[in-house]
């Protein structure tokens, strides 16, 4: 049974884009998730390898434009792969100076000034990270999201306009 219940995941990306297929990568694998959680520090829900299974990492279709998501990161063939959550993870930590309070997996309109995380500093009943958006323009404020990824994917998919509230 799939936690996304019927939701057809795959009208979720952009199939067509050029640009989007270097964010695509192949099928995923135990070894891949192994490495990232390792590399990463954190362990992958389950709901967002269930997601990366059915597409690992893309651009997310134009036709959820209510959403400021415009990418969802997937796991590459190496951890340096282009574009990939693990080449990317040390840039936004150092670089960018994101919170380390989870993974990073979502980027939004504005390019990588604000990004959706996994935060691991609260996790529903399942253990599933509670989704934020992290505003790094401003001095990186915290915004819930949703309880949950698949909370936040069926938000997306219903193309509703996502209502945020800043954390403490």
């Amino acid at each position: 049974m799939s936690l996304f219940g019927d939701i057809d995941l795959t009208k979720l990306f952009d199939h067509d884009s050029e640009y989007g297929k270097s964010y695509v990568f192949g099928e995923l694998t135990d070894e891949m998730i192994a490495r990232a959680e390792q590399t990463l520090g954190y362990k992958m829900p389950a709901s967002y390898i269930e997601l990366l299974k059915v597409q690992n990492g893309g651009m997310i279709s134009d036709e959820f434009d209510e959403s400021w998501l415009t990418t969802i990161y997937g796991i590459g063939p190496t951890a340096d792969t282009y574009n990939s959550l693990e080449e990317r993870f040390e840039n936004w930590k150092e670089e960018w100076e994101y919170p380390d309070i989870g993974i990073p997996f979502g980027e939004t309109q504005s390019a990588g000034h604000d990004m959706y995380y996994m935060d691991f500093r609260s996790a529903d009943e399942n253990g599933e990270p509670r989704i934020v958006r992290i505003d790094n323009e401003m001095d990186n404020e915290v915004y819930f999201v949703a309880d949950n990824l698949v909370e936040f994917i069926k938000l997306i998919i219903a193309n509703q306009e996502i209502e945020e509230k800043l954390l403490d």
